[in-house]
């Protein structure tokens, strides 16, 4: 038991190794895309004002530029076997689900 958590935090970081191996450092790509996205918001301290409506298309558009981003590390193909395109789909059905739901509960009113 003493060895639980040491035996979990290798397992992890096997899997990291892999999928850096496999798709690169996607975080580093994602987190400077998102910059150049969100410049409009901002400030001279470097920090940034965010309108609350953009929170939910930040955690979204953040998953899609890592999508695309195991796209362009691997334009054969996906090396973990994964569809990358069909996640994509599915963030975009995810949204515009989304703002369904707003304009219906906009008409409610």
């Amino acid at each position: 038991m003493a060895n639980k958590y040491t035996k979990i935090a290798t397992k992890i970081g096997k899997l990291v190794d892999e999928k850096n191996k496999a798709y690169g450092n996607s975080v580093n790509n994602t987190e400077r895309i998102l910059k150049v996205f969100l410049e409009p918001y901002s400030n001279d301290d470097g920090t940034y004002t965010i309108p609350a409506e953009m929170i939910d298309v930040i955690a979204r558009q953040a998953r899609v530029i890592d999508k695309q981003a195991r796209i362009f590390s691997n334009p054969k193909g996906d090396l973990m076997d994964e569809d990358p395109n069909k996640d994509i789909a599915g963030y975009s059905i995810i949204a515009y689900a989304a703002k369904e739901d707003k304009h219906e509960s906009k008409a409610d009113i």
